[in-house]
């Protein structure tokens, strides 16, 4: 199937898409594992530096997984349950994780305990397409928006408006908001004043990255 997501941590490629998750050596090239247990196209994938994996997909349901140094059966942690519609997004910070669905539910986690003491809309019936972390701020693109989300409180502390089609992806590097659109833009949004402060023209934006105020965007073009 297809190849909807990877990481690479600690020298290891991890990939998503089929119901499996596949592990790579990034050393050798070399595939050391394949980690069965979703029911559904693994649509996200987040990992750390001590080899914990944390999937996504549209099963509605995470799974934890702890990649051995040694080589020995990996087995899943924990299985995360909650989501009523399909996981589309993660984003994972210490030893939390938050993940976005189809329908508009967004849910943070606790990756010790399994618990989800937060559970929330960014926007009901509408996906959220991709999540961001920024301390106790999550940022949330559900359709058309973004929806800034107090995870302390679990409510919406504003609304980004200004795209004219479903965003795909986001990337935070502040003070800075970056959102690609199917509206053929990128927006630059400011947290100091949560308004759009640079709208660059670009075909279809797929994917998004950002580093020394460089940004790198992928396109329905192939360019």
């Amino acid at each position: 199937s297809n190849v909807r997501c990877v990481q690479h941590q600690a020298g290891l490629i991890a990939t998503g898409g089929e119901p499996s998750v596949r592990v790579w050596s990034a050393e050798t090239g070399q595939q050391t594992c394949t980690l069965e247990g979703h029911a559904h196209y693994v649509s996200c994938l987040r990992m750390d530096r001590d080899r914990r994996l944390v999937s996504g997909s549209w099963d509605r349901t995470l799974r934890i997984w702890q990649l051995p140094e040694d080589g020995s059966e990996v087995r899943s942690v924990e299985t995360l349950e909650g989501h009523t519609a399909s996981v589309l997004c993660l984003e994972t910070s210490l030893d939390r994780a938050a993940s976005g669905s189809l329908g508009g539910e967004v849910r943070v986690w606790n990756l010790l305990t399994g618990a989800s003491p937060i559970s929330t809309y960014a926007d009901r019936g509408s996906a959220v397409n991709a999540i961001a972390w920024e301390r106790n701020l999550l940022f949330c693109a559900a359709d058309m928006h973004i929806r800034v989300i107090d995870i302390l409180t679990a409510k919406v502390v504003v609304s980004l408006s200004g795209h004219t089609d479903a965003i795909t992806c986001l990337v935070v590097d502040m003070p800075y908001i970056l959102s690609g659109s199917r509206d053929s833009s990128v927006r630059v949004w400011s947290s100091r004043s949560w308004q759009c402060v640079r709208t660059i023209s670009c075909p279809g934006i797929r994917c998004l990255g950002v580093a020394k105020r460089t940004v790198v965007a992928g396109l329905d073009t192939g360019e």
